[in-house]
């Protein structure tokens, strides 16, 4: 309750830290903001010549066109991008911000949440690109896309957590933030994010449930692509671990943050 109680009380900061931190990304590019929906358009046009037009790659027998292919592939790498954004920035946000940690009324909580705006928005534009490319070849939309909320949700909860965690290691542990991009470079290729999971053994396929991206790729394919009910039982499972993960990670930070201006 202390914890809640405290991030309502610094609501103003809190929303101040998050839109400086996605500001501070475009400020200096002639576009500005323009550049987070450029992105991801570039990208979904260079995936679809490449992999469509140049290599008429296809995702399963049962994609005869390739478009396919494309949403599924952009899907999974708009996941591993919301996944990547929290793991390799969250080392050197404390590290980054001295000056806050020498402040001692200012509520350090409040740092490992700044890039959640940031990496919501991106993912956001990047799934908005898919629904639209989805409905244009298909002509259709699913209900189930509706349910994009409680697939996200968990996966949002539980990165949060993370980036508690690996924000206070990276204060003691500086070689973290060299470590994490092997991480998230892991979580891509030990994930159906390049592959579909039909490909996969049967042997590794549980092992492969171990990456937190991989039930959160899988559901979201479902509903935009297939035009699926998501699995409910293993989403409930998953935010069960997803809060499990966001506890602990809070109170790991509140727990360690007191030797931050001894190492800094």
């Amino acid at each position: 309750m202390n914890v809640m109680k405290e991030f309502l009380d610094n609501k103003t900061l809190l929303k101040q830290l998050m839109i400086r931190d996605f500001t501070s990304r475009y400020k200096s590019g002639a576009l500005g903001l323009a550049w987070a929906m450029i992105n991801p358009l570039l990208m979904l046009g260079l995936y679809s010549f490449v992999f469509v037009a140049v290599f008429k790659m296809r995702w399963g027998v049962n994609d005869t066109s390739g478009h396919n292919f494309v949403l599924l592939l952009f899907t999974g790498i708009l996941v591993h991008g919301l996944f990547s954004e929290f793991v390799v920035r969250a080392p050197n946000l404390i590290t980054s911000n001295p000056s806050y940690v020498k402040k001692v009324v200012f509520p350090l909580e409040l740092i490992p949440l700044t890039p959640i705006l940031g990496a919501i928005v991106n993912f956001c534009l990047g799934l908005t690109l898919v629904l639209i490319m989805q409905f244009w070849i298909n002509e259709e939309f699913s209900l189930y896309v509706l349910l994009i909320p409680i697939i996200i949700l968990p996966f949002i909860i539980l990165l949060i957590g993370v980036s508690y965690i690996f924000s206070s290691l990276g204060v003691y542990f500086r070689d973290l933030s060299q470590i994490s991009g092997l991480i998230s470079t892991i979580a891509i290729f030990a994930s159906p994010v390049l592959f579909p999971m039909e490909n996969v053994p049967d042997a590794y396929r549980n092992l492969l449930y171990l990456n937190p991206i991989t039930l959160v790729v899988e559901q979201l394919r479902e509903v935009i692509v297939l035009g699926q009910l998501p699995n409910l039982v293993n989403l409930t499972i998953y935010s069960g671990i997803s809060i499990a993960i966001l506890i602990v990670g809070i109170f790991w930070f509140k727990i360690v943050k007191k030797g931050f201006s001894d190492v800094l």
